[in-house]
């Protein structure tokens, strides 16, 4: 169950993190930088507090003091900057097609 939460933390803060995207690219274009930051920064924010704020198997919360959880933030981290990327190139991809 966890895994599901993380994961729809995931796809929710990706879509966020691209509408983020496109309102700051929009409004400050030379800004590009700010926007990427923003944008893929969202589904990894909300992937790290999802996981940080569930309990595991044996009902105690992820310390931030285990070597597991850090790996488990850098998966997430991962995980969420390339969908991200995957989906803002899915998304340029449609675009350029028209």
């Amino acid at each position: 169950m966890r895994i599901l939460l993380i994961l729809a933390s995931l796809i929710v803060g990706t879509i966020a993190g691209i509408y983020l995207f496109g309102v700051i690219w929009r409004t400050t274009a030379p800004e590009g930088s700010m926007a990427m930051i923003v944008g893929g920064g969202t589904p990894v924010v909300l992937g790290v507090l999802t996981f940080l704020g569930t309990k595991n198997a044996d009902g105690r919360r992820p310390s931030l003091h285990n070597v597991r959880t850090w790996f488990a933030l850098l998966g997430i981290a991962a995980a969420a900057a390339g969908l991200f990327l995957l989906l803002i190139v899915a998304i340029f991809l449609t675009v350029q097609r028209g």
